[in-house]
């Protein structure tokens, strides 16, 4: 009732994903991988995913308007603007782990200002007209949405309702007409990765979870598909999701391997969709696991980067600072990675400079390096691709690698595990050295 009386209007729509993340049950956070986007990393992976495309577009359709206009064509300038407009008012955005809708309520806000420059320039050549109906408009439908927590999805639809009110608000300056809010049906609560016969209860078999007729549900069609799926790495998945539901997953996504991490089933199915014949998608943009470079994340990037037809990475960045931390849960760095269909070049974003990580507006500096993005986020030369040389089998070893802290000793630890009093114990527990020790300041470790 008190969050009833205060004033709303100018809310920041991205709170509620902090909201929703502080609310939740901090093991439901850890086992959904939920952590929440800072508006601005969203807006740098939307705007590398939607909005360039859709500005190179719109920038060859205001020479075209030029053109036509010197031409004295002032009819067919208009027509040429309203079909940017009309094809504007079309476009789909999808994704397919919204959560609280933060990366489609960016998507509609830097949407609704490319399309107010359209507008305007149809105001200058005296084409409004028509142009006031609110139908004719880009409103929260064309933004489409998969959840699988049933709050964060009704909380989704909130935000982009409010981002679209504050817009209407500030721009016209009164209500949109009735009724102000429609039910599209545009967020869906599904899990986006695994659909089963009776979803969304497993069905118990002497006392074990099973999921009958396991397969990957149906997205939406939309022309760009944005998000930050949830991180799970791929040797957590069985202590996370279960055992019946991990093995369910694999045999849903064959072409999968089983060590990739949750985030690359989400990667996988856009970018299939990217392929498919006739398919609508344009672009699509994920948040990942920074560890999307390695091998395994790599496998599943390499089938689409070398396929027939390819898939090529128009944009990346490869190490990126996560800011503000939930409190359970350590710092993490991220990836973005934007694809295309086709051979193209790209854009590798890098890190050099980062500062007010623990604030609202964190600042990062990035270069640029132009060229064909390989599978290991790098340009030039695929080092990926590299193999050992026969030459050198045998040459050297890289000798004793320990996992774990655990086998590493102090000499008085060492001497309570019964060293100079157990025979045969000096072969077991010895002086222990590392590259460190060796070229800096010994540890005195067994």
């Amino acid at each position: 009732r008190r969050a009833a009386e205060a004033d709303w209007r100018e809310v920041e729509p991205a709170i509620f994903g902090t909201l929703l993340e502080q609310a939740l049950d901090p093991t439901d956070r850890k086992r959904l991988g939920a952590h929440y986007t800072p508006r601005a990393h969203v807006e740098r992976l939307v705007v590398a995913t939607i909005i360039e495309p859709l500005r190179e577009e719109w920038n060859q359709t205001l020479a075209t308007v030029e053109r036509q206009r010197a031409e004295g064509r002032e009819r067919e300038a208009i027509a040429t603007l309203r079909a940017f407009h009309d094809k504007l008012c079309r476009t789909r955005v999808l994704d397919p782990a919204c959560g609280t809708g933060n990366f489609l309520y960016v998507s509609l806000e830097l949407l609704k200002r490319l399309e107010g420059e359209v507008l305007e320039a149809l105001a200058s050549l005296g084409g409004q007209e028509g142009l006031a109906l609110e139908k004719d408009t880009v409103d929260p439908h064309q933004f489409l949405g998969l959840e699988l927590n049933p709050r964060a999805a009704a909380i989704a639809e909130l935000v982009l309702w409010i981002g679209y009110l504050q817009w209407h608000f500030r721009t016209k300056g009164a209500a949109p007409s009735e009724p102000i809010l429609r039910a599209f049906k545009n967020i869906r609560q599904i899990d986006a990765v695994l659909t089963w016969d009776g979803w969304p209860l497993p069905k118990v078999v002497d006392g074990e979870e099973t999921y009958p007729n396991p397969r990957r549900p149906e997205w939406p069609t939309a022309e760009y598909i944005v998000g930050n799926p949830p991180f799970i790495g791929g040797k957590d998945l069985r202590a996370r999701l279960g055992d019946g539901y991990t093995e369910a997953l694999w045999g849903a996504h064959k072409a999968m391997n089983d060590s990739a991490d949750f985030v690359m089933y989400w990667w996988d199915h856009a970018a299939e969709l990217l392929t498919k014949r006739g398919t609508a998608l344009k672009r699509f943009g994920l948040v990942t696991t920074n560890s999307i470079s390695q091998v395994f994340q790599r496998k599943v990037m390499e089938r689409y980067l070398k396929a027939k037809k390819p898939v090529s990475l128009v944009m990346a960045i490869p190490d990126h600072p996560w800011t503000k931390a939930s409190r359970d849960s350590a710092a993490v760095r991220i990836a973005m990675t934007v694809a295309e269909a086709g051979k193209r070049e790209g854009v590798l974003r890098e890190v050099v400079r980062e500062e007010g990580l623990e604030t609202d507006a964190p600042e990062v500096d990035l270069i640029e390096r132009l060229g064909r993005i390989n599978s290991d986020l790098s340009t030039g030369v695929d080092l990926s691709q590299c193999v050992g040389l026969a030459a050198n089998e045998g040459l050297s070893s890289r000798g004793m690698s320990l996992h774990g802290a655990g086998f590493i000793v102090t000499p008085s630890e060492a001497a309570l595990l019964g060293l100079g009093t157990r025979p045969g114990l000096d072969r077991h527990i010895r002086e222990y050295r590392n590259g460190r020790d060796l070229m800096a300041h010994g540890r005195g470790v067994m």
